[in-house]
């Protein structure tokens, strides 16, 4: 009963949330809003490098991170003896699995673009 009232009211919040942004939003989102460049000092104009610029690195990150993940799940699960090293693999998935994101960011930052001199690319982002 409380956990389903509690639900209701996340819920409730998340609608209101949601109903403010699209009221206030709709007037202000359009085709060129999309479909344009940022314009005056990205005051003015559209998002449309920011959108691309998140597809791409989106998806050379899934191009280079699913297929190693996979591999290694596999991998680990089938044909791994259990020995001090897969087990101390395996601890160290469940340490980074509680590690935010932001904290992959920085150290991204760090090892990429500032370390290895890849300026800030979208191959660095990836």
């Amino acid at each position: 009963m409380i956990v389903t009232l509690c639900a209701v009211l996340v819920l409730l919040f998340l609608a209101v949330i949601l109903w403010d942004i699209v009221a206030k939003g709709s007037g202000v989102i359009s085709w060129s809003f999309v479909s344009d460049a940022p314009s005056e000092g990205m005051t003015a104009g559209g998002v449309f490098p920011a959108l691309m610029g998140t597809l791409f690195v989106t998806l050379i990150t899934i191009i280079f991170s699913f297929p190693i993940g996979v591999a290694a799940a596999i991998y680990l699960n089938e044909y791994a003896k259990m020995n001090f090293s897969t087990r101390l693999i395996r601890a160290s998935i469940r340490n980074l699995a509680g590690v935010p994101s932001i904290v992959y960011g920085l150290f991204g930052v760090a090892l990429f673009v500032q370390a290895m001199g890849m300026g800030r690319s979208i191959m660095a982002s990836a």
